[in-house]
């Protein structure tokens, strides 16, 4: 067996061209009107790797609390977020469960 030493740049791109590395991120548009992706779940290496994920506070609140079966309207409310975004959130959080991303191929 050969090893071999992946430059971080490498693997950033080998972990982007994968479908499974980003369930800890969600593509959002925020009161800024500008869809971007947001970390949902820093546990999703992958995703927190990525230079083109942003990250937001509230996001990552929401996605908690979703997994904890608060709803979108309660999320949107308290969380001064879009209800479209919270609508997002919870759907993603609903399909993950509670244990979260997963980094490698998803299992039904």
């Amino acid at each position: 067996m050969i090893a071999t030493t992946l430059s971080p740049k490498d693997l950033n791109d080998l972990l982007r061209r994968e479908p499974w590395t980003a369930h800890g991120v969600l593509d959002l548009t925020l009161h800024d009107g500008v869809e971007r992706p947001y970390l949902l779940d820093p546990r999703d290496f992958a995703a927190t790797t990525a230079p083109e994920v942003a990250y937001d506070a509230r996001v990552h609140a929401a996605y908690i609390l979703a997994l904890q079966g608060h709803r979108p309207v309660w999320l949107a409310h308290h969380l001064n977020l879009p209800l479209p975004a919270t609508d997002a959130i919870c759907g993603h959080a609903e399909a993950h469960g509670s244990t979260g991303p997963q980094n490698g191929p998803v299992r039904d």
